[in-house]
């Protein structure tokens, strides 16, 4: 067998990975500094198995040990090295191996090393980690001395069952004082374990808080199911909580290398209320993000009064996010890396936006939907009744009627389940008495009178949901008789107008229209609007945000006519107490091309955009319109608008954050903005033969071994072969784009080096694979999805979108199942309640029993776990003693 026999091969090892080094910083790496060490096999597969040299031990190691290096002996497998993201980062080559694989495989290293030092994910990671798993390693040595090796080792098996379920973002973010973790930041190796005692006593003191308040706990499903347990397990000693805490920051060291195994993230996301243009109006993100779910083919404007199609949708939880807020009043908040445009071609991520930046503002794109919102009625709720609760419960309806009475306690516990199942409650209170209603007579879709109608509603409108009574407020009897036709015409039930002398302010009466009806109140709600809304909580009703332009004019036409006002000196004024309104609002107006600011309370229009006020809203109440006239005739002619705006404060925040991929500009309008959405140790070989740092044979040698690295494979994906690939086609592309390219993206000829590193600093795999995993590309690499049949692959799927959804699915979080802490006091009885966030893939109903029994052991209380299985939601359980299935109300 071959490998470094003498100092000669050891010297020319030596001079080849010196030159290496030289040509990766040649070609725009920056590397961290790298320590090379030649180790046998038996180390080299050690290490492997372990994950990092000097690791706690465990059988699990001892398993995967043995297995890969099984592989080895037998020629089916071969570890070419190992290196570890420090600084200086170190990196095991094989002694086994000739200088030629040895010098091929220090120059994968240096990619990997670049990768390690400049990719977002791996910024937050420990650079000594080496030194932290044997400080771990001797604190998990002496608990076997204090408390027995079996003990240990059992707590160890339950902690590493899910050691893969944590939440990397909290460590993005570790930095703030986030509830999430309450930890004093470390200042030495061993704080983390000074400071048990103190995080015991604050779960106990959180624990007697929570005993004192009804609310939720968690308040918010928890992901980091490690870091829950950690924290408030009612039963964990001290040395158990370290347990826990050592295996969940090992893991939260290995995960952005789970993140970039093909190659490496920066989503161009933002939050949920974001509102988007798109060819249906304007949809908050998640909505947008639902109804690509359901398989629509949605456009969105992309600029210059251009529509582009989304083709993909991604979510984002939890990330780190920057909230902007302009001197106009527009709020833009978006996670860290996301682009926004600051001007023609110029792309700046939010965590490098500064206060003074100016951003443009996408004015006047004039993008609205062409058909009216159908208006879907509601369908008349069906209440529980006591043979709900009786077939739910198993038992029979007399049993439930005696033990509602009190008269009996026979099933009582799965009666009172059977209750809160179905949500049943007795008598007719609160519940719609449908058979008594008069059938409803209302519009099939949102029409401009109907838009009206919900302007003024949400203008000087007030709803009495107990009472059924929808009314209307307003000085101007005009307005007053105008809102009673509406509803006259829109609902056939006869209003009219009322002067009420009686007022609170003493400014005198006003003019009241008030009607009752519960079918209107079920239709409003059926639309979205929030019945108990006050005026700091109104909004801008979806429907209206997604109508054609002249039913946007109308609802606000009348919605300035309650509101607004204008002055022969500021032009357009409204006011209003509701940010969400605010916001909503500025960005609507933006769509006609008419620029907004926000003064406290009050949103004003002036200059020319008063004057295009004028021409595509205006109002419908004489004296305002006469007044806005005024204004225009004052002034002849308006300084030019400048259609940009002032970033003016900068706020850190967590939150979910959504994005979508673009066809053709990779570019979307969203709040009134404009905003975007291992390949090196080959040139490094081919630059060492050029420069005879190793011979032509070894050239070709080296060919031969690259081909055999880069080989495919028809049953899982080979991760150097994909990733040199899709690479090599980035930089193909952005280096020589065609006229088409150019024109559209303004993409210039030998951009490919610049654009494959603004790739490798801001990707993850699935971003990689989603953005840059092409047609062409899939049909090139024989990227087809298939299955066995018999002693036969065969081809199921050749659609090339449904391929790489299907490689870029398997990749989402890891290919793990998606788990959260619904409720960590389950029944008022400290049970635990873990819900699997369902993606079309069913659990292994045999591997979650197994997996609850080692959580029962980390909580020490029954558990539960909430899934989909064939299509039903089901309930495992396990106390302690037995282990159930149970079936859930849908």
């Amino acid at each position: 067998m071959t490998g470094i026999e003498s100092n000669r091969d050891l010297e020319r090892l030596r001079d080849s990975i010196e030159g290496a080094w030289e040509i990766a910083h040649e070609f725009g790496l920056d590397p961290f500094p790298t320590h090379f060490e030649l180790v046998p096999a038996a180390i080299m597969y050690e290490f492997a198995s372990y994950g990092l040299p000097g690791r706690f031990s465990h059988w699990t190691h001892g398993k995967a040990y043995y297995r890969q290096k099984m592989q080895y002996d037998l020629g089916l497998s071969k570890i070419y090295e190992m290196v570890v993201n420090t600084n200086p980062s170190y990196a095991f080559l094989m002694e086994m191996n000739d200088m030629l694989q040895n010098t091929f495989v220090a120059a994968h290293v240096f990619g990997h090393t670049d990768f390690f030092k400049n990719n977002a994910y791996f910024q937050h990671t420990s650079r000594r980690m080496i030194d932290k798993v044997s400080i771990h390693a001797e604190r998990i040595a002496k608990y076997e001395f204090d408390h027995g090796k079996q003990e240990v080792e059992r707590f160890l098996d339950a902690a590493l069952s899910i050691q893969e379920h944590i939440d990397y973002n909290l460590l993005l973010h570790h930095d703030q004082e986030s509830k999430e973790s309450k930890f004093v930041k470390q200042s030495t190796d061993y704080d983390d374990l000074w400071e048990l005692d103190t995080r015991l006593k604050q779960a106990t003191e959180e624990h007697e808080e929570r005993a004192n308040k009804p609310v939720k706990f968690p308040e918010k499903p928890e992901k980091d199911i490690l870091l829950f347990l950690m924290q408030h397990s009612p039963h964990l000693e001290t040395w158990q909580r370290d347990i826990i805490e050592i295996v969940r920051s090992e893991m939260l060291y290995f995960f952005p290398q789970m993140q970039t195994k093909v190659m490496n993230e920066g989503w161009a996301c933002l939050v949920a209320e974001s509102l988007v243009l798109t060819e249906h109006g304007l949809l908050r993100y998640d909505e947008l993000h639902k109804r690509l779910a359901e398989g629509q083919t949605i456009q969105v404007a992309s600029g210059e009064h251009q529509c582009d199609v989304v083709s993909d949708r991604h979510i984002r939880r939890n990330a780190r996010t920057v909230r902007l807020r302009t001197r106009r009043g527009l709020i833009l908040e978006g996670a860290e890396g996301h682009k926004l445009s600051v001007g023609p071609g110029q792309w700046m991520e939010l965590k490098d936006v500064r206060v003074g930046q100016r951003i443009p503002l996408s004015a006047g794109s004039n993008v609205w939907p062409t058909e009216y919102v159908a208006i879907t009625h509601p369908t008349p709720k069906t209440w529980a009744t006591v043979e709900d609760v009786a077939q739910t419960a198993g038992v029979g309806v007399h049993t439930i009627y005696r033990s509602l009475r009190g008269q009996t306690t026979y099933a009582q516990e799965r009666i009172t389940e059977a209750v809160m199942r179905t949500g049943y409650t007795a008598g007719t209170a609160g519940k719609a008495l449908y058979a008594s209603r008069f059938p409803l007579q209302s519009p099939t879709h949102v029409t401009e009178e109907f838009a009206e109608f919900l302007g003024y509603l949400v203008g000087d409108g007030n709803i009495h949901s107990q009472k059924q009574a929808i009314g209307y407020t307003s000085g101007d009897l005009e307005l007053a008789e105008r809102y009673a036709k509406l509803v006259t015409r829109l609902f056939a039930i006869e209003a009219r107008p009322v002067w009420d002398d009686n007022t609170v302010n003493g400014k005198g009466g006003r003019w009241r229209v008030v009607f009752y009806s519960a079918n209107v109140l079920d239709l409003l709600q059926t639309l979205g609007i929030d019945l108990q809304a006050k005026a700091r909580t109104k909004t801008i009703p979806d429907v209206i945000l997604r109508s054609p332009k002249s039913v946007v004019s109308a609802f606000l036409r009348a919605y300035f006519d309650c509101d607004g006002c204008a002055s022969r000196s500021d032009g357009v004024i409204l006011s209003t107490f509701s940010d969400e309104i605010a916001q909503a609002l500025q960005v609507v107006l933006l769509n006609y091309g008419i620029l907004s600011r926000r003064y406290d309370v009050n949103i004003r229009i002036k200059g020319q955009s008063a004057r295009l006020f004028a021409q595509e809203i205006g109002f419908s109440l004489p004296r305002k319109q006469q007044k806005l006239s005024q204004y225009l005739e004052c002034h002849r002619w308006f300084l030019t608008e400048d259609p940009t705006d002032e970033v003016v404060s900068i706020e850190p925040g967590v939150a979910d954050v959504y994005d979508i991929t673009v066809e053709e500009t990779h570019r979307y309008i969203a709040n009134g903005m404009l905003h975007h959405n291992s390949i090196w140790h080959s040139r490094i070989m081919r630059e060492l033969g050029d420069r005879s740092v190793i011979t032509d044979s070894e050239t070709i040698e080296f060919a031969q071994l690259h081909s055999g690295v880069l080989s495919p494979s028809k049953t899982s994906l080979n991760p150097y072969y994909i990733g040199f690939k899709v690479f090599e086609d980035i930089e193909q592309r952005w280096n020589t784009p065609n006229k088409e390219e150019q024109d559209k993206f303004g993409r210039k000829p030998g951009a490919g080096r610049e654009k494959i590193f603004e790739v490798r600093e801001l990707d993850n795999d699935v971003s990689f694979l989603r953005n840059y995993l092409t047609e062409d590309l899939i049909k090139d690499l024989d990227l087809y999805l298939y299955k066995k049949e018999g002693d036969e692959w065969v081809v199921v799927e050749k659609n090339w979108q449904k391929v790489r959804d299907s490689i870029v699915g398997s990749l989402t979080n890891f290919g793990y199942p998606y788990l959260v802490v619904d409720n960590g006091d389950y029944r008022g009885n400290r049970e635990l309640y873990i819900k699997h966030m369902h993606e079309g893939q069913d659990l292994d109903l045999n591997y979650a029993e197994k997996t609850l029994q080692h959580v029962y052991v980390l909580w020490g209380r029954p558990v539960h776990l909430e899934t989909i299985f064939d299509g039903k939601r089901i309930l495992l359980s396990y106390d302690g003693e037995r282990s159930s299935k149970s079936t859930l109300e849908k």
